[in-house]
């Protein structure tokens, strides 16, 4: 009873502020369901994704104030660069090994690249990364670890997140291998939070990822099995391989903080 109350707090605000964000717009655009299915303008879909992520912050923080998780979980805090830029070195590392070994196959070759591109993609990069680091990672992979343990927590906040990116038309083929990408990708987030014992690790990993979805999204690369369907790293064999080897080496380098800083969201 007490999980229910602590996930309504939270998923409540957040579906009502969801609908209002593709709804509004999308009627003053003559179609309601114009930003769900792809075919309202750019510039709507892009407001659509500022709105959505300043709901998720606004949720996730009134949430995380009224009953969230205590000492234990991973902590927001104040800002460590220590760990953002290690987390964004970590991230870069394994995808620049992703798209070598993608190169020396032939399913890949670099995009021509600017400065004012690269910019827009980073501030891109850490705002979605932060807003989706606080909200699992933080918030619900706190409360789920407090109520069911850390096992089933685990897995019911991986299998969230994947969930949450896999609400969109698609083929099922490719839901079911970009589903598997996600939950390992979850796996290897939620083990960085806990290792480093703060959100921002994480946030800087994450950020990479999204970075280089940015910059070289998946249409540049060749689709397969082995490269990924659809041409996304993350539901390919490689981009498991590569996750399931981080999560591994996350595993031997480093173990969870047995004291954890007190819980806040650092507002």
């Amino acid at each position: 009873m007490r999980l229910a109350r602590r996930l309504v707090a939270l998923l409540g605000p957040l579906a009502a502020g969801w609908l209002a964000c593709w709804l509004i717009p999308g009627l003053l655009l003559g179609r309601p369901a114009a930003l769900l299915d792809g075919s309202a303008p750019e510039g709507w879909k892009m407001a659509y994704v500022a709105c959505l992520y300043l709901v998720i912050l606004a949720s996730t923080f009134r949430a995380w104030r009224r009953c969230g998780p205590g000492c234990g979980a991973p902590a927001l805090g104040s800002p460590r660069l220590s760990g953002l830029f290690g987390g964004l070195g970590l991230g870069l590392l394994g995808v620049g090994t992703h798209r070598l070994v993608l190169a020396w196959g032939g399913w890949w070759s670099p995009p021509a690249l600017s400065w004012e591109t690269g910019l827009q993609a980073v501030g891109v990069a850490l705002v979605l990364a932060f807003g989706e680091e606080v909200l699992f990672r933080g918030y619900l992979l706190g409360v789920l670890r407090e109520e069911l343990g850390r096992p089933r927590a685990y897995l019911v906040a991986n299998a969230l997140f994947a969930v949450v990116h896999l609400l969109r038309p698609g083929d099922p083929l490719f839901k079911m291998a970009y589903g598997l990408g996600l939950f390992l990708a979850g796996a290897v987030l939620c083990r960085l939070a806990e290792n480093s014992g703060s959100l921002w690790a994480g946030i800087g990993l994450h950020s990479a990822w999204i970075l280089m979805g940015v910059l070289d999204p998946p249409a540049r690369i060749h689709p397969g099995w082995i490269s990924g369907l659809e041409g996304d790293p993350a539901a390919g064999v490689l981009g498991w391989a590569l996750l399931t080897s981080l999560w591994v080496g996350l595993g031997v380098l480093g173990r969870p903080k047995s004291t954890l800083a007190v819980s806040r969201p650092g507002f």
